[in-house]
């Protein structure tokens, strides 16, 4: 009678103080933001991108950032990051989002300007875009020393998704 008072009282007590314990450190380090600061090059893309005319993706991107910002598939792109903001540099453009989920505009209240945004999500850092009638989203994780970008981007009634892997080569 008395163990199993003893194991009623503090059995279950002790075995879930003991899963918090090993658990909780273990569930801070994947929530942990990621920091994705260097300069990183293209190692595939899945679908690849169609060569030639059309190849686009997203349904006829155009404007401004359609080379850079809005490309399907970037060569290369470079990112420096602070507790605070995120910078993403493909070719000649580059756009800093503040990682507080609120909305820039670049430049300031223009209709067309580049809206961007910013926020982590389990682990996750997903940085939205949108400029004329081209919205996109990328969600960026690391996984050792790959950075995986899931892209999906719409423009003029298409859209397409990929999945962009990039090998870290400075920084």
């Amino acid at each position: 009678m008395k163990q199993q008072f003893l194991a009623n009282t503090f059995g279950v007590p002790l075995v879930l103080a003991l899963v918090i314990a090993v658990m909780g450190p273990i569930r801070a380090q994947g929530q942990g933001p990621a920091n994705f600061s260097g300069t990183w090059k293209l190692a595939s893309a899945d679908p690849p991108v169609p060569t030639g005319r059309g190849g686009g993706g997203g349904g006829g991107n155009n404007g401004p950032y359609a080379a850079t910002l809005f490309a399907p598939a970037p060569d290369t792109m470079t990112i420096t990051q602070s507790a605070s903001t995120i910078t993403v540099q493909i070719g000649q453009s580059k756009i800093v989002y503040t990682l507080d989920n609120q909305l820039t505009e670049l430049p300031p209240g223009d209709v067309m300007a580049f809206k961007s945004r910013a926020h982590w999500e389990n682990g996750a850092l997903h940085l939205h875009n949108k400029q004329g009638m081209n919205w996109g989203r990328d969600v960026l994780t690391m996984s050792g020393g790959t950075l995986s970008v899931v892209r999906d981007l719409e423009s003029g009634g298409g859209s397409s998704t990929r999945t962009l892997k990039y090998t870290k080569t400075a920084g």
